[in-house]
């Protein structure tokens, strides 16, 4: 079984980035490397100063059960277990036991001396340590032990052999007798085999379905909620230095809800550092990362804003002389403030052009007529004409102000002129009022840079120069018996442009574990992350989660999800060796989303759990309350803007709801003016994860949960959930 973990490290320095923290990583290592049944993974990290609130308003946030999903789905929290490191020694400022033990709703004093005891044998200082233990929110087991990296490692090695017992024992939800009855008795060299048998908890249908089988978070749909379905967990399917006979037959990964993979994602996901940025350098999509206050009012003068006259405008129609003319960018002319404008006078003046010294009000050009005008032949030999007089008519309407935009009419100095948090967007109106600010540099969030790579040896690459050179017109070569050509990556491409990223592309990758590592590794030297297709399933060259988890010291942290189509989409994070730490002296982790292979599968995972990521790294979340001050508050306020959705009437057949997992159908989302409200029209009735026309026009992903006995099929009419993937449409 997949066991979510949490780290805390305790550490004013750490926290300051005046150390950099060992302990949290050596954690994490000593748990991937462990021999149980369980298999460990550190689904968040966190650095707290020594802080009573915030070590514990951390550590109850982790452990907190949140309903995932609907459905009778059980809550589940963040993290099954929990380990602090840090601050539990007797100084003035270890306020870790303090701040954790009244959150236990059980202790554990027993893991807590067999953390000592074992810890004596080591050192006599182990006496001096405040190691604690305890159930939080019934939900989780919390660890407090020593901050320096040898003796959290020592103190959690002691009771490590019971952990996964123990979480089993505190995940039964139907009783506890069933893990006991194979595992008493049994001697060290049988125990771990015992203890993998536990673990096979069957339902009582007829077979053990993969589908159905999770991790303790979701149920099988025809069953009682109380039933839990679990399996021994191996490491990745295929492994690299074995045959294809010793391939895995099922998945050893659990198959998790929709929203808890989200919620690893976005949990795993910090927003990048903004930089400033010249105005040349900015590009839709960015985030505004600073407040613009404008420099400089816009107007700088009274200015026009219409072709006429600058007259007074007391004066009223009549006959005026013309003095001189007023265009834009035109120097002070004839008439300054030393010799203004005087009744009786006009000055001819154009749109936007400033207003001459003692005029207050434009007429329009139409609404005169000329009376008089010079006709001369200047030095060049040119002939020229001048205006003389000019008849102000009466229908020409005059008063003060008139047709006049005064200083700072369209933008004060000192105005903030885009807020932090504020989108860039494809309109042009935010790059404009940037450009009139006045300023030079602007903090924005920097939009991340994605390598994109599809992999197998069948897959025909479209978009590089062999698929140029190739051929002699307008066709490309034909297909060989059994290649395809490649539609993920363009399509991939599109949408991570949509969504203003630069992308790398790594072409089509054959099905070679060297070729796949070193690609995927020296991506990551320049680009935030990597998304491939391909390579995920079961079959004998599906080599990406072993390639992460065996060759790049990666952290496979899903990899399968309840959701139709998409199933084996693949979420890991790896750490970086070159510019490692982070601000905080955390390690650096990057991440691999690995995508199905199936057209159709690779964008709804894309538009599932990539985009938010992608949202989330460029800052969008900028202005939303994020919860506590770690971990990942997963509210529909962070959804509406990192994967927003809106309610709409289906339009289409009836549709037939899947009795294991959710499904996401293509649709077309507009809102009807005749009716007043969205609907979200079934694009195409075939909806196969390998058609890629049911993509084509959508802009929508409706969700269809799973189906039950009250609830068979989806109706024409019926409301439903629509997640926008693209600008809706309007209709009348």
């Amino acid at each position: 079984m997949s066991v979510p973990v949490g780290i805390l490290t305790v550490s004013d320095k750490c926290s300051r980035g005046k150390a950099v923290d060992t302990s949290g990583p050596a954690l994490a290592q000593l748990l991937s490397e462990a021999k149980t049944n369980n298999r460990w993974v550190v689904v968040t990290t966190a650095i707290v100063p020594d802080d009573k609130n915030l070590i514990a308003n951390t550590v109850q946030n982790w452990c907190t059960p949140k309903s995932y999903s609907a459905g009778g789905m059980h809550a589940e929290p963040l993290c099954r277990l929990v380990i602090v490191t840090g601050g539990t020694g007797i100084s003035p400022s270890d306020v870790t036991v303090g701040a954790i033990e009244p959150l236990f709703t059980k202790r554990l004093p027993s893991l807590a001396t067999a953390m000592v005891v074992g810890s004596l044998k080591i050192t006599p200082m182990a006496a001096l340590s405040q190691v604690t233990a305890g159930v939080v929110c019934d939900a989780a087991i919390v660890l407090a032990v020593p901050g320096s990296k040898k003796g959290s490692v020592e103190n959690v090695q002691q009771v490590l052999p019971a952990l996964p017992h123990a979480v089993d024992t505190l995940m039964a939800r139907s009783g506890t007798r069933h893990l006991h009855e194979n595992v008493e008795d049994t001697s060290v060299d049988n125990r771990e085999a015992a203890q993998a048998a536990s673990r096979s908890v069957l339902c009582s249908c007829s077979r053990e379905d993969e589908d159905t089988t999770d991790a303790g978070s979701a149920t099988h749909s025809q069953h009682s909620p109380d039933t839990t379905i679990t399996k021994p967990i191996a490491r990745a399917a295929n492994d690299l230095s074995a045959s294809v006979v010793r391939r895995a037959r099922k998945s050893p990964y659990p198959m998790i809800p929709v929203a808890k993979a989200l919620d690893i994602v976005l949990s795993n996901t910090k927003t990048l550092q903004p930089v400033d940025l010249p105005l040349c350098d900015i590009r839709a999509g960015q985030i505004v990362a600073r407040d613009v206050v404008a420099q400089e009012n816009v107007p700088a003068y009274p200015a026009s804003v219409m072709d006429g006259y600058a007259v007074i405008a007391t004066d009223g129609p009549g006959d005026y002389i013309v003095r001189g003319s007023s265009t834009a960018g035109s120097k002070e002319g004839t008439v300054t403030a030393e010799n203004p404008l005087l009744s009786g006078q006009i000055v001819r003046i154009a749109t936007g052009a400033p207003m001459p010294p003692g005029a207050d009000a434009v007429v329009m050009v139409e609404d005169t007529v000329l009376l008089e005008s010079t006709h001369k032949i200047n030095d060049a030999g040119e002939e020229e004409e001048e205006e003389l007089r000019v008849r102000i008519l009466g229908s020409g309407r005059v008063e003060p102000g008139q047709h006049v935009r005064s200083i700072g009419h369209d933008l004060q100095k000192g105005t903030t002129v885009l807020h932090a948090g504020d989108a860039i967007t494809t309109v042009g109106g935010e790059i404009g009022t940037l450009a009139i600010s006045g300023n030079r540099l602007f903090s924005m969030y920097v939009l991340p840079k994605i390598a994109v790579m599809s992999t197998g040896d069948e897959v025909i690459d479209v978009l590089g120069e062999d698929a140029s050179k190739t051929g002699s017109g307008p066709l490309l070569d034909a297909l060989s018996y059994g290649a395809i050509r490649d539609s993920n990556r363009p399509a991939l491409i599109a949408a991570l442009s949509a969504l203003g990223c630069p992308v790398n592309d790594l072409g089509v990758v054959k099905d070679d574990p060297d070729l796949i590592s070193e690609s995927i590794s020296k991506a990551l030297e320049t680009c935030e992350g990597v998304i491939t297709t391909g390579g995920v399933s079961m079959g004998e060259k599906d080599w990406l989660k072993p390639v992460v988890d065996q060759r790049l010291g990666g952290q496979i942290l899903f990899g399968r999800v309840a959701m139709k189509p998409s199933k084996p989409t693949t979420f890991a994070t790896i750490p970086q060796t070159k510019n490692s730490t982070e601000n905080n002296g955390q390690q650096k982790q990057k991440f691999v989303f690995a995508l199905p292979g199936n057209p159709v599968s690779a964008l709804v995972a894309f538009h599932m759990f990539v985009a938010p990521a992608i949202r989330l790294l460029s800052g969008h979340a900028l202005n939303i309350a994020k919860g506590v001050v770690s971990g990942w508050d997963n509210t529909e306020e962070m959804l509406s803007v990192l994967r927003p959705s809106v309610k709409a009437a289906f339009e289409g057949p009836e549709i037939t709801l899947d009795r294991v997992r959710p499904e996401y159908v293509r649709g077309m989302l507009a809102w009807s003016q005749k009716y007043n409200k969205w609907t979200a029209k079934l694009m195409d009735q075939k909806q196969q994860s390998s058609r890629m026309a049911s993509m084509q026009s959508a802009n929508v992903l409706i969700s269809l949960p799973c189906g039950s006995d009250a609830k068979r099929t989806v109706r024409h009419g019926e409301l439903v959930t629509a997640i926008v993937i693209a600008t809706p449409l309007f209709t009348f």
